[in-house]
C-alpha cells in the first residue's frame, strides 16, 4: 500500500448464495461523510466545560467500548458544548490519537475531542456496522498507516482517501447480519462472565470474613479462625528468568513471567500443576493466579508452597481475597515490585481444619470452573467472529 489511494481488500472468500457481480473499491470518503471531534476552548480542561448533562466522550471510552458505546466518564456543561458539537447515534467513533483505530458506535447523542474521528454512512452507498467491521478486520493495516511521523496518528484526510472493495448495499446488510448474530452472543457471554466473576467475588467475601459459615458432618459450625502470617503455612520462592532464545510459540510448557499472560513457551519446566503464584514485579505486580499444568516459573513470578496438609486451592481464593492487600505490598515507583520479606509477613484470617478448608475450596472451585467454562465458550465464538472477518472481507 502507497501513502494515498490505499486499497484494502479486494474480493471475499466466502459469499452468500444469490449474490454476484464484483465488489467496487471505493475511498471511505465517498461512501461515507467524515468529520473531527471538536474541542475549541484552550485549556481543555477548563472547570466550567465540564460537568452538565451531555455525554463527553474520549479515546480511552471508545478502546473499552464493545461494537456499542454507552458508557463514559466526563459530560459537558452547557459552555462545554457550545465549543464542541453533539453528535448521533449511530455514529462510528473512530480514534487517531493515542489508541489508534479503535473504534465503536454511538448508542447515545454525545460529543467527543479532536482525537476521535466521526463516520456517517451516506444513504445506499454503505451502513455503519459493515464499516465498523471492515475496521475490525484490517485494524492493524489501517494502524500501520499511521506510522512515519514523529507520533504516530491517523488524520481525516488520511482516512477519507483509504479505499475498501464494498459489494451492493443488500450484500452489506447480510454479511453485517450475520457476523452481528456472532457479536451479539459475544457481547452475551461477556455479561455472563461480568455476571459470575461479581458473584465470585462477593461470595469470597462472605466465606473469608465469615459472614457465610459452614458446618462439619454433624451439623456443628467449625471452630473459629485465627490471624497468621502467610510464612507460617508456606514456602515462598522466586522463579528463574529464560534467556529469549530458550522462548519459542510452540514449546511443551507456558512460561509465566509475572502478568496475566504467558511471555513464550519452552520444552523445560520449574514448577508442577496445581500451583499458586504472585506476580513479583511490573504494572501487574500483587496478581494471583493459578496454574494447573506444569509450567516454567519466570523470574519476576514467586510460586507458594505450602509446608503442611492445606488445601492448596483454599489458599488460592483465600490469596484470591487478600490480592488488594499484596497489591498494596508494592515499593518502587518506575517499574513497582513486591519484596519477598514483605509477602512472607502479610497476615491473613486462616482456618486450620482441612475439611473446612476442602468444603470452601469446592463450593469456590465450582464458581470459578462455571467461569473458565464460559470463557472457551467466549474464545470459540471470537474464533468464529475472526474466521468470518478473514473470509467474508478479503
Amino acid at each position: 500500500m502507497t501513502e494515498e489511494n490505499k486499497s484494502i481488500g479486494k474480493f471475499p472468500n466466502l459469499r452468500f448464495p444469490g449474490f454476484e457481480g464484483d465488489w467496487e473499491e471505493k475511498k471511505l470518503g465517498e461512501v461515507a461523510d467524515i468529520g473531527r471531534g471538536k474541542s475549541k476552548h484552550r485549556p481543555r480542561d477548563a472547570e466550567f466545560l465540564f460537568g452538565g448533562k451531555y455525554p463527553f466522550i474520549q479515546t480511552g471510552d471508545v478502546r473499552k467500548a464493545d461494537l456499542y458505546l454507552t458508557d463514559f466518564t466526563q459530560t459537558y456543561s452547557e459552555a462545554g458544548l457550545l465549543q464542541s458539537k453533539l453528535w448521533d447515534e449511530d455514529t462510528l467513533c473512530i480514534t487517531i490519537a493515542a489508541n489508534i483505530a479503535e473504534t465503536s458506535i454511538l448508542k447515545i447523542k454525545a460529543c467527543f475531542p479532536d482525537s476521535i474521528i466521526g463516520l456517517l454512512p451516506k444513504e445506499n452507498k454503505t451502513i455503519v456496522l459493515f464499516v465498523k467491521y471492515l475496521f475490525d478486520k484490517f485494524k492493524i493495516e489501517i494502524q500501520n498507516l499511521s506510522q512515519g511521523a514523529a507520533q504516530d496518528n491517523l488524520n481525516q484526510d488520511k482516512l477519507s482517501k483509504i479505499e475498501f472493495a464494498f459489494p451492493n448495499i443488500e450484500e452489506q446488510k447480510k454479511i453485517s447480519s450475520f457476523i452481528f448474530s456472532i457479536d451479539s452472543r459475544i457481547q452475551t457471554q461477556k455479561k455472563i462472565i461480568e455476571q459470575l466473576e461479581t458473584l465470585m467475588k462477593a461470595t469470597r467475601e462472605k466465606v473469608f470474613s465469615q459472614k457465610l459459615r459452614f458446618k462439619d458432618e454433624y451439623g456443628n459450625y467449625f471452630s473459629d479462625w485465627k490471624t497468621i502470617k502467610l510464612d507460617e503455612i508456606c514456602d515462598i520462592k522466586k522463579g528463574e528468568q529464560l534467556n529469549k532464545e530458550d522462548l519459542t510459540d510452540t514449546g511443551n510448557y507456558p512460561c509465566l513471567n509475572g502478568g496475566m499472560s504467558f511471555s513464550g513457551y519452552t520444552d523445560k519446566f520449574n514448577s508442577d500443576k496445581n500451583t499458586i503464584t504472585i506476580s513479583e514485579g511490573g504494572n501487574s505486580c500483587g496478581f494471583v493466579s493459578f496454574m494447573k499444568s506444569k509450567f516454567w516459573l519466570g523470574g519476576h513470578c514467586y510460586k507458594i508452597i505450602t509446608k503442611r496438609d492445606i488445601s492448596t486451592k483454599f489458599l488460592f481464593h483465600l490469596l484470591k481475597f487478600y490480592e488488594k492487600e499484596i497489591m498494596n505490598l508494592r515499593v518502587g515507583s518506575g517499574l513497582p515490585n513486591i519484596q519477598q520479606k514483605d509477602l512472607k509477613n502479610l497476615q491473613l484470617i486462616f482456618s486450620n481444619d482441612i475439611e473446612e478448608q476442602t468444603k470452601i475450596a469446592n463450593f469456590l472451585s465450582s464458581i470459578q470452573e462455571k467461569i473458565e467454562t464460559e470463557k472457551q465458550i467466549l474464545e470459540k465464538l471470537e474464533l468464529q467472529k475472526k474466521f468470518l472477518l478473514a473470509n467474508l472481507f478479503v
